[in-house]
C-alpha cells in the first residue's frame, strides 16, 4: 500500500510544472526571514529530493505589503498562460501580504490554473485546503499592518523627542544619547561639510567646484563613494543641517546640534537659485564678480572674464581681465572695464574712509561705556522674542488641529508646518544671538573700527578674498554704468568718510537711505 501511494505522488509531482519563488523585503521588519540565496538553496534541494519538475526560478527584493511587484506579476502571467501550474515557496507569506495579490493567487487556484502551492512543510491545493492559504495571506497582511502601526507610533514618539529618524546624514553619526538614539557631529567630516556651505554661500564657486573641493579634502558620501554633482546638490539643499529634517513626508525639528545656521542655509539657496552661476578661468579668481556689482543700465550682475593673448613677435602671452555685464536680460550697451580700472575706482571709494589710531582708541573707550546699556536693552529684546516663540508654538497647535479635523490636506499641512518651523528656528537663533550679545557685541564693534583702520592696507594687498570681504562690509548697491562705479557706503562706515567725501555724497542722491 505504501508503495502505491509513493508511485501516485511521484506521478502527480511529474505532472506539475513548478516555479520557485523567493522574496525578501529590504525592510527591517522582514529581517527574520532567510536571505534570498538561502531560500533558493533550500528550495532547490527540496525539489531534487522530492522529484519536483522546476521550470523557472524567480527572485525579488521588494515588500509584498504593497501591490506593484514586477517579478511577482511576471510569475503570475506565466501561470495564467499555462507555462507553470505550481509554486514552490519558502512560506506562503512570501507570495502575498496584500488583498489584491492574495486574491489573484486564490482566483488562479479556483480557475485551476494554479494547482498547487508547496512549501518544505505544507501543501495547498484548490480541492483540499485553499481556504487555509487565504487565512495565511490575511494573517500576513494583518501582521504587516501591526508592524507598520508600531513603527509609525515609535516614530511619532521620536519626533516629539526631536530624535533624528534614519541613517545619519553626512557629517553626523548615529549614536546613543542618554536613553534614546540621535545623531551627533562627526568632527572631521562635519567641519568639511560646514566649510562647503560657507564657501559656496560667498557665490564664488559652482557646485562642481564644491564636488572637487570635497574630493581634495577627502570627504566621501555616507556609503563611502565619491560625492557626485547630484549628491552635492542634495547636500546643499538639505534642511536637516540647520535642524529641520524631513521624514514620513513631513518636517520635524531635531534636538541634535545644528551644523549651520538657517541664515547661512538661506544664503546657499539664493546662490543655487541664481541663474548666473560664477565661473572660473583656470585657477584665476576674480574678487569683484558673482553678484557683488550690478549693471547700472539693465540691473544684471557684473561678471569677470580673463583672456589670454599670445604675441608671436615677442613670444609673450598676455593675460587680460575685464569686468562686464552678463546681459542675462537681453541687449545691454554697457562696455567692459579692465581689472585695473575697477581696482582704481574701488580704491578711490575705500580711501575715503579715514580713521587714525587716536580716533580708534577713543572709539573703543566710548563703546565700552555704552556696553552696559546694551546689555539691559538685550534683556528686554529677549523677552519680546520669547513671546514670538510661544506664538509660533500656538500656531503649530492650531495647524495640527485643522489637520486632525481634516479641514486642510496633508500637502497643505506639510507646507504650512515647514514655514512655521522655519520661523521658529529663526526665532531660536535670535534667542541664541541675544544670549551672546553681551559677550560679542563689543567684539563686533571693535571689528568695525579694525576694518576701517586696515581698509587702505587691504586694498593695496594681493589677498583677493580679503578685498572682496572688505567691499562687502563697507559698500552696498554697487552700480557700474558708462565705465563709472556708483558706490554706496553702509552704516556706520559712512560716518568715517573724509569731510570732502561726505560733502560730495550729500550733494548727490542719498547713497545710504538705510
Amino acid at each position: 500500500m505504501r508503495k502505491i501511494i509513493l508511485e501516485k505522488t511521484l506521478m502527480n509531482n511529474q505532472s506539475l510544472q513548478y516555479i520557485i519563488y523567493a522574496r525578501k523585503s529590504q525592510e527591517n521588519k522582514d529581517r527574520q526571514v532567510l536571505s534570498i540565496d538561502s531560500q533558493i538553496t533550500e528550495l532547490r534541494e527540496f525539489a531534487d529530493k522530492n522529484n519536483l519538475n522546476v521550470v523557472k526560478e524567480f527572485q525579488e527584493s521588494q515588500t509584498a505589503y504593497k501591490i506593484g511587484r514586477p517579478i511577482f506579476a511576471e510569475m503570475m502571467e506565466l501561470i495564467e498562460m499555462g507555462v507553470a501550474n505550481a509554486v514552490l515557496v519558502w512560506k506562503p507569506d512570501r507570495l502575498a501580504r496584500n488583498a489584491i495579490d492574495g486574491g489573484r493567487i486564490i482566483q488562479s487556484m479556483d480557475d485551476n490554473l494554479l494547482q498547487e502551492i508547496r512549501t518544505p512543510y505544507e501543501i495547498f491545493r484548490q480541492t483540499d485546503n485553499r481556504m487555509i492559504v487565504y487565512i495565511y495571506f490575511g494573517m500576513s497582511n494583518d501582521y504587516s499592518r501591526q508592524i507598520s502601526a508600531n513603527v509609525k507610533r515609535g516614530n511619532r514618539e521620536k519626533y516629539r523627542r526631536g530624535e533624528f529618524v534614519g541613517k545619519a546624514l553626512l557629517g553626523y553619526l548615529n549614536a546613543d544619547v542618554g536613553n534614546s538614539k540621535n545623531i551627533i557631529l562627526d568632527p572631521p567630516k562635519s567641519q568639511i561639510v560646514k566649510k562647503l556651505f560657507e564657501e559656496y554661500s560667498a557665490g564664488l564657486y559652482s557646485v562642481i567646484d564644491m564636488v572637487k573641493k570635497a574630493d581634495v579634502l577627502g570627504l566621501k558620501g555616507i556609503y563611502g563613494n565619491p560625492i557626485a554633482k547630484s549628491g552635492m546638490y542634495k547636500l546643499l539643499k538639505n534642511t536637516a543641517y540647520y535642524g529641520l529634517y524631513k521624514h514620513g513626508g513631513e518636517y520635524h525639528q531635531g534636538s541634535y546640534e545644528p551644523l549651520i545656521s538657517i541664515d547661512l542655509f538661506n544664503k546657499v539657496q539664493d546662490v543655487l537659485k541664481s541663474k548666473g552661476k560664477p565661473r572660473k578661468f583656470g585657477w584665476i579668481n576674480h574678487a569683484y564678480k558673482a553678484r557683488l556689482i550690478k549693471c547700472g543700465e539693465c540691473g544684471c550682475s557684473v561678471t569677470a572674464e580673463t583672456k589670454r593673448k599670445f604675441y608671436k613677435t615677442t613670444g609673450r602671452t598676455g593675460i587680460y581681465t575685464y569686468y562686464h555685464c552678463t546681459k542675462r536680460r537681453g541687449k545691454c550697451s554697457q562696455k567692459p572695464v579692465s581689472e585695473e580700472e575697477m581696482e582704481q575706482m574701488l580704491r578711490k571709494y575705500v580711501y575715503r574712509i579715514e580713521i587714525d589710531k587716536e580716533v580708534w582708541n577713543l572709539g573703543i573707550e566710548l563703546l565700552k561705556a555704552k556696553h552696559s546699556g546694551e546689555i539691559k536693552q538685550s534683556i528686554l529684546s529677549r523677552r519680546l522674542i520669547e513671546k514670538d516663540y510661544e506664538k509660533v508654538d500656538r500656531e503649530l497647535e492650531k495647524l495640527l488641529q485643522l489637520r486632525i479635523d481634516q479641514e486642510i490636506t496633508a500637502e497643505e499641512y506639510s507646507s504650512s508646518k515647514k514655514t512655521l518651523m522655519d520661523k521658529k528656528l529663526l526665532i531660536k537663533e535670535k534667542l541664541g544671538d541675544r544670549e551672546q550679545t553681551s559677550n560679542n557685541w563689543l567684539e563686533l564693534a571693535e571689528n568695525f573700527f579694525e576694518t576701517a583702520l586696515q581698509a587702505r592696507k587691504i586694498m593695496e594687498g594681493t589677498d583677493l578674498q580679503r578685498k572682496r570681504d572688505l567691499i562687502q562690509s563697507v559698500g552696498w548697491n554697487l552700480l557700474l554704468k558708462d565705465k563709472k562705479l556708483d558706490f554706496s557706503f553702509k552704516k556706520p562706515y559712512d560716518i568715517l568718510l573724509k569731510p570732502d567725501a561726505r560733502t560730495s555724497v550729500q550733494r548727490g542722491r542719498d547713497l545710504n537711505p538705510r
